[in-house]
């Protein structure tokens, strides 16, 4: 495997939901849920929202098939199994997902990520491709980066726990202990880059009721969500009922998949000039040129981080130099999903900016923010967009709402 560029966090995203009246009580709630899930006792299982690893592959297995049976480009799912891989961990420290391989004939053909909690939805992401934690090379360099940073601090590291805080977010968290092997601190490191999760993200009060009521709405959907998935885990022929689900799909071919350069808003918006470039609009520059230009135009930092709100400007004014004045971006901050389907069904992809959280309310680490180019989605019983996330070439698919906050840039000719 190639080592993945790393991306660069937009913590500016949570000052753009906050200027949008956004608020973030739920976190609050999220996490009292997420404790209390961990505290319930035998007497009342009805408030336990944990899922086991045997459960979950269960759900993955049934999962395969359905994908398979609705979805072109993973036919070659049918009659896949399943293999237990990776479990996950919030910032608590309590299961959040499990990564499951999906094997086909021997052979490794993608994997699909299980939410270890009902307070998320129960299919997280798949793809043919591979989570970050898979990728040697990328361990080794961020256990080196822990080791230095703990060097610097006369402390020795221990073993890495693997985060998941969303989706395209994943994490080590190294303990860090003393000559005594007392624990004395712990360092996030980000698997994609790698480097040190930012710890000063501004910590920011939050209100605002149009936020939280989307927030109950989500977990109302979640609920319905898994109580669907109960009554098709009961079902006989649980493999046949999944095949047995319809639904619509939608994909724009010829978005380029380009790896991170300079932040990941530019590379992500190069993708999608790069695929008007091929679509009658011949004037753009090659990859490394366009992604240059675009954090030029955007202002993006020598780290790679990028103001949300500058990305439509940025993109404007890149098109404005190559003569396309009459192409127009803008965003959007309470991007559904129906608009999802509108802008891929229309063969216009977008960029889209994910909020997973900056540092909740009682947390020590912020979650971080992440650019990608939408590319597709899939509408069944679960809503999932298509992606290229900057990391590798291959396609994404996460389900709509596992983040906190995302923001569409729309780019229209």
């Amino acid at each position: 495997m190639k080592i993945m560029r790393p991306k660069k966090v937009l913590p500016a995203l949570l000052m753009l939901l906050l200027a949008a009246s956004v608020l973030l009580p739920i976190i609050v709630g999220a996490a009292a849920t997420m404790e209390e899930s961990h505290q319930t006792t035998e007497c009342s299982p009805e408030r336990d929202l944990t899922v086991s690893v045997h459960t979950a592959s269960s759900i993955a297995s049934l999962k395969v098939n359905e994908i398979a049976g609705n979805i072109p480009d993973f036919a070659d799912w049918r009659n896949g199994n399943v293999e237990f891989s990776t479990t996950y961990y919030d910032l608590e420290g309590a299961p959040a997902a499990y990564s499951f391989d999906v094997v086909v004939n021997r052979e490794y053909r993608g994997y699909i990520l299980v939410s270890a909690t009902r307070s998320n939805y129960p299919v997280l992401e798949f793809s043919k491709g591979f989570t970050p934690d898979k990728c040697s090379e990328l361990m080794t360099h961020s256990s080196e980066i822990a080791g230095t940073f703990a060097e610097k601090r006369g402390l020795n590291t221990g073993d890495a726990e693997l985060l998941y805080l969303g989706a395209t977010f994943y994490y080590a968290k190294f303990p860090l202990a003393d000559s005594r092997g007392i624990r004395q601190d712990s360092v996030i490191i980000d698997l994609t880059a790698p480097s040190i999760v930012d710890e000063s993200s501004t910590r920011l009060p939050v209100t605002g009721d149009e936020f939280l009521q989307q927030q109950q709405e989500k977990q109302k959907e979640i609920s319905a969500l898994w109580e669907g998935l109960d009554d098709q885990m009961k079902s006989p022929d649980p493999t046949i009922t999944a095949e047995s689900v319809t639904g619509t799909s939608g994909y724009i071919n010829g978005v380029p998949t380009y790896l991170w350069q300079l932040g990941c808003s530019p590379t992500a918006s190069a993708m999608v000039l790069g695929y008007w470039d091929s679509h009658g609009y011949p004037n753009f520059p090659g990859e490394d040129p366009l992604i240059q230009e675009l954090a030029t135009a955007m202002g993006t930092t020598p780290e790679g981080s990028t103001w949300p709100w500058d990305i439509d400007d940025g993109i404007d004014e890149v098109c404005a130099n190559h003569g396309y004045s009459s192409m127009d971006s803008s965003d959007d901050a309470w991007m559904t999903f129906d608009e999802v389907k509108s802008e891929v069904d229309a063969q216009r992809p977008f960029v889209l900016s994910l909020w997973s959280g900056g540092t909740p309310i009682g947390g020590d680490e912020p979650y971080g923010d992440h650019s990608v180019a939408c590319v597709g989605y899939h509408d069944y019983t679960e809503d999932w967009v298509s992606i290229h996330d900057t990391w590798d070439t291959q396609i994404h698919n996460i389900v709509y709402g596992d983040w906190l906050g995302a923001m569409a840039t729309w780019v229209r000719p």
